[in-house]
């Protein structure tokens, strides 16, 4: 319910909860719990589960960073 995909893929075993965003991205095999968002991802996300309002938003500024708030036992891998 209240939930936006544009521009994006969204491959099996994917589920979208309340009031997502799934903008210029693509997402598989992941759970977004309410109010979650992925925009302009450059890359799929796959296996994932976003918290409650969890944001992954892809920056412009210069120069590149990660810029990570993690809650525990959490766990990220990046390329």
């Amino acid at each position: 319910r209240d939930c936006v995909v544009e521009e994006a893929f969204v491959g099996p075993f994917t589920s979208i909860h309340d009031g997502s965003v799934i903008r210029h991205s693509e997402v598989e095999h992941s759970i977004l719990l309410e109010g979650a968002r992925g925009e302009g991802l450059q890359h799929r996300m796959e296996s994932s589960l976003l918290g409650r309002d969890v944001h992954i938003l892809r920056s412009r500024t210069r120069p590149a960073s990660y810029r990570f708030l993690v809650g525990d036992m959490g766990r990220i891998e990046v390329r």
